[in-house]
């Protein structure tokens, strides 16, 4: 008998710059790419167009096996590649490491506060 750990199957397919770090908020795929931009995908389906926030409660963490499409494009996020990333549940922020600490609302991506010299976090 064999035994499979997980399922593969493809998210998205068309993602014109280099990805640095991967991180789910709700159905929601954040990806920090190599020129600084953080991309957001959705699933192409008619329940993407719940609030983030509802969303993320909705789906509790959950990716759908569907093809995504791209909502939205932060061209400035990071003057760097972005490092790695991390939802905060309960606070509603996004923690972003790159040549700094940055911390973002969610769902509006602001930046809240940006901790400079985290060279080497």
């Amino acid at each position: 008998m064999v035994h499979t750990a997980y399922d593969s199957f493809e998210l998205l397919s068309d993602c014109p710059t280099k990805i640095e770090a991967v991180k789910s908020y709700g159905s929601k795929l954040l990806l920090g790419c190599s020129d600084g931009s953080l991309r957001i995908y959705a699933p192409d389906s008619s329940d993407s167009n719940r609030s983030p926030t509802a969303d993320y409660h909705w789906q509790t963490q959950e990716l759908l096996k569907q093809p995504y499409v791209i909502e939205r494009n932060i061209s400035g996020f990071s003057r760097k590649p972005v490092v790695s990333m991390e939802v905060l549940e309960p606070r509603e922020l996004l923690l972003s490491l790159s040549e700094s600490l940055a911390f973002h609302r969610l769902p509006s991506f602001e930046t809240i506060a940006v901790i400079t010299k985290a060279k080497g976090a």
